[in-house]
């Protein structure tokens, strides 16, 4: 075969794949109050510093995408609580873990600000946690 017929193939490869066809995938949750969340990752992660496996740090992380981005931060405490508590709560029980992070998206591209909610357990099995709102420096 002659090395030219492979040419308008390659062409049309190069072609098909520069196109900016990419969307972020997405699951949507309905929680008690009727938000819908779209839940972008549910992770396990392994509690893990300087290669020292810690068992007792392993927890869930979920990132989503908020239904009311632009209220306030109570109302964004409130719908986190709420994913929370019907989400990552029920399964961080069964495995026995003792904290959980949840990271609130304004919008489906990660960029910007976001709200991040880090759980942790009490001995007496109640559940708090702190809100920071870090910033993603990737693509901004």
């Amino acid at each position: 075969m002659k090395p030219l017929a492979f040419l308008p193939a390659l062409l049309l490869l190069f072609i098909a794949g520069c196109d900016d066809h990419f969307r972020t995938l997405w699951h949507g949750e309905k929680l008690e109050s009727g938000k819908m969340l779209k839940v972008t990752s549910f992770n396990l992660v392994w509690g893990t510093e300087h290669d020292d496996r810690d068992v007792g740090q392993d927890s869930f992380a979920i990132e989503y995408v908020s239904a009311t981005p632009g209220a306030d931060v109570k109302d964004r405490e409130a719908e986190a609580t709420e994913a929370f508590a019907a989400l990552v709560r029920p399964a961080s029980e069964q495995w026995g873990f003792h904290t959980a992070s949840l990271a609130a998206f304004p919008t489906l591209q990660r960029k910007g600000r976001y709200d991040l909610y880090l759980f942790q357990r009490a001995a007496d099995g109640t559940w708090s946690y702190t809100r920071s709102e870090p910033k993603v420096f990737a693509n901004d």
